[in-house]
């Protein structure tokens, strides 16, 4: 009887043992919380990074869509500005953006002291040009100076896209444009292009074109003048800078480097006005 209670017992703690060790899945989670979170994080990540991803797929598609956008403002841009060259030296009042790209060439211009006629008088900036003194003593002529021409050249020499403007005198006859370095006035008319100069002139108040014919025309003469240069295309056009009126352009093609010049008649009657300054 002992025996039999004995097993009997025996196969009653070993199932009571084994109820207690079976333990399911659930309650495995349950009783595990670290790895509950661990998993949780790991999903959390998960999910970040594919946002994320996406994120920068999106961004990316952004960039490439804003880069190409750009691409084609500039292809418009380009195709615009073809059409400047034309339209800067069409006849009557020059387009506002037009005039806006031409301006942007602007160009520092100075004369040189050294090629004045002794009847004529760089400022001391030589930004300006006057009447000398009559009663001052006549400078010494170097190899640079006009002896019978009342001109005056520039220091600089010009081979690219060039603007400035300047003030004129309206009361004495003047001629202004660019000539090629190898030019003498001198020696030659500064009316005709096929010597290498090409100016405008302006007489009893109205412009005239130094086209060889010195062809008269019905604008008066402007109170500023601008001067724009496009060396590669061989253009010179003048224009009336106070209403950005186009007055005249010359097309060649330049073989040499360019200077501005200008000859102002000036008589025995003395006068301190400015005749030309460049602004």
């Amino acid at each position: 009887m002992l025996s039999g209670c004995s097993n009997i017992n025996h196969e009653a703690e070993e199932e009571g043992g084994s109820q207690q060790t079976d333990i399911s899945p659930q309650d495995a989670q349950i009783q595990n919380p670290e790895d509950m979170f661990t998993v949780q994080k790991r999903t959390v990540l998960m999910a970040a990074t594919v946002i994320l991803i996406v994120i920068l797929v999106l961004l990316g598609g952004v960039v490439i869509t804003a880069c190409r956008l750009m691409e084609v403002i500039d292809q418009l841009n380009t195709d615009v500005h073809k059409e400047f060259p034309s339209l800067s030296r069409k006849e009557g009042i020059v387009p506002e953006e037009v005039w806006r790209w031409i301006v942007a060439a602007k160009a520092d211009m100075t004369l040189n002291p050294q090629s004045a006629h002794y009847l004529l008088k760089v400022s001391s900036d030589n930004k300006s040009l006057y009447q000398a003194s009559l009663s001052s003593p006549p400078r010494v002529p170097t190899n640079e100076t006009y002896l019978l021409c009342s001109c005056v050249s520039s220091k600089n020499l010009l081979n690219t896209r060039a603007y400035f403007a300047l003030k004129v005198t309206q009361r004495v006859p003047w001629t202004l444009g660019l000539r090629t370095e190898s030019f003498n006035a001198d020696r030659s008319p500064d009316t005709d292009p096929n010597a290498g100069i090409w100016t405008i002139a302006s007489a009893e108040g109205k412009i005239i074109i130094n086209d060889g014919k010195a062809t008269p025309t019905l604008h008066v003469t402007p109170a500023m003048l601008g001067l724009y240069l496009d060396y590669a295309r061989g253009q010179v056009s003048f224009y009336d800078s106070v209403v950005k009126r186009h007055l005249h352009t010359y097309l060649t093609t330049f073989k040499e480097k360019l200077r501005f010049y200008a000859a102002v008649q000036v008589g025995q009657l003395e006068t301190q006005d400015m005749l030309i300054s460049f602004v």
